[in-house]
């Protein structure tokens, strides 16, 4: 390396360094724009986030009414699925603490027969709850509720992709769900 390029990036590590420690300095004359972060939590969110919860507690009451049908490793999927949604009614229960209303115990559906059968109609719930979850995330203000819903979108993709291929789609299908 020549003594050119030496001095070159020590001159760029030293500008770039000095930038990084002179930053705290600017930030309290940034312009309005950067000042107008999203809230943390916002209460303007809660109804919103109690649909949610209201949909996520009749997705539990659905795979509830299921589970008693099935047998072995049917089961133990449908079961797995029913306690991601019984731990995003509980997250969306402790998020809204005090705020939480009571939501409906009734299934969104009641689906019988094999896993097989009913597996297109739980991936079509999925997705729809999927959906609402992400409109939802496009109104609210608060940060942590975005995070919050965002985080159970993923895994409601994931449910409506995995019945897909139970039901008898291609993965190219499925994930297209």
């Amino acid at each position: 390396m020549s003594m050119t390029t030496r001095r070159r990036l020590i001159a760029s590590l030293l500008a770039g360094g000095a930038v990084v420690a002179a930053a705290p300095l600017f930030a309290g004359h940034a312009s309005a724009a950067d000042n107008a972060a999203p809230p943390h939590r916002d209460a303007a969110d809660n109804a919103a986030l109690n649909a949610c919860l209201e949909r996520e507690s009749r997705m539990v009451a659905t795979y509830r009414g299921i589970i008693g049908g099935l047998a072995d490793n049917d089961l133990a999927a449908m079961t797995l699925i029913l306690d991601h949604h019984i731990a995003y009614a509980h997250s969306l229960k402790g998020y809204l603490a005090v705020e939480a209303e009571t939501p409906s115990s009734a299934p969104l559906a009641s689906p019988t027969g094999s896993l097989a059968s009913i597996a297109r109609q739980l991936a079509a719930l999925e997705d729809s709850t999927a959906t609402i979850h992400t409109d939802t995330i496009g109104s609210i203000k608060g940060l942590d509720a975005a995070m919050l819903l965002a985080s159970i979108v993923t895994v409601e993709a994931r449910h409506a992709a995995a019945l897909e291929l139970i039901a008898g789609a291609t993965p190219i299908a499925a994930v297209g769900n």
